[in-house]
Order: structure tokens, then C-alpha cells, then sequence
């Protein structure tokens, strides 16, 4: 039988957590860092035609835009890879 089972196990970071002054990464800034928007679909179950990104590139302060096309690997999965990261052809639902 495994000993970890039925028993407790200690937690060292608990305590900050608790206190509230665990650090997480989303608390770090860093000289260049960058943010990221995801646009949600407003749809379900729509059909992506084409996407159209040439208003959003020109948005002030905006470094790059991203779409499936520009990413090395699109699907990931558990077992299979078998979900997208980004839309391609077929938005499944909203937001």
C-alpha cells in the first residue's frame, strides 16, 4: 500500500498563500514584457472563412498578431492530439 494514501501531507507553501504574499508568475514584470489579447469567438459552431488581420497589426502599440497559420503546431491533447489551440476552419463554441 502506498504511504501517501489515507495520511496527510505536509504543505510548505501554505503559509504564504494564506498570508496572501506567494508569488506567482503573473507578479513578475520584466524590462520588454509583452501582453497578449485573445479575441473570442462570438459564435458557436460557425464556419472561419477567412481572418482578417490587417486593422489589428495597425492598433498602436501592437508588436504582432497571431492566427493558426502562425504557429509551428496547432493540436494538442492528452492522448491525442486532437484539439486546436487556435480557430482554423471551425469556431465549436462561444468565447
Amino acid at each position: 500500500m502506498n504511504r501517501y494514501i489515507g495520511s496527510s501531507v505536509e504543505r510548505y507553501d501554505i503559509g504564504t498563500k494564506v498570508a496572501g504574499s506567494r508569488k506567482y508568475p503573473q507578479d513578475f514584470n520584466m524590462e520588454g514584457q509583452l501582453y497578449a489579447k485573445v479575441v473570442w469567438s462570438e459564435y458557436a459552431h460557425a464556419r472561419l472563412l477567412s481572418i482578417d488581420t490587417k486593422a489589428a497589426e495597425q492598433a498602436p502599440g501592437v508588436i504582432a498578431v497571431f492566427t493558426y497559420k502562425d504557429v509551428p503546431v496547432n493540436e494538442y491533447g492528452i492522448y491525442l492530439m486532437d484539439q486546436r489551440v487556435l480557430a482554423q476552419d471551425k469556431v465549436y463554441s462561444v468565447g
